[in-house]
């Protein structure tokens, strides 16, 4: 089993659901679609921050996730949802 772990900062800190939500509509359809992965756990704090940890089977499947030519356009979508419905910025960190 292999954890990737992202962490981000939500502005402004109240748009941490949006964050999830729109995280949940935009990229959870594509992840189940993976080979290999497991689940997706959410962690919130009260500062705007979010960490959010995906299970793989193993290494393999998560670095042939890491190299489907979809991420670009995924990443945009999500950029793009989650400032129209919820007026939300973020960076990775």
């Amino acid at each position: 089993m292999e954890i990737e772990r992202l962490s981000f900062i939500i502005e402004p800190p109240n748009a941490v659901d949006g964050f999830i939500e729109v995280d949940e509509s935009v990229w959870n359809p594509w992840l189940r679609l993976q080979k290999g992965f497991v689940q997706k756990h959410y962690q919130r704090y009260p500062t705007g921050r979010v960490d959010i940890r995906i299970f793989w089977k193993s290494r393999a499947d998560w670095d042939a996730a890491a190299q489907s030519p979809q991420l670009d356009a995924l990443d945009a979508k999500f950029r793009a949802q989650f400032l129209l419905l919820h007026g939300g910025v973020y960076i990775q960190l």
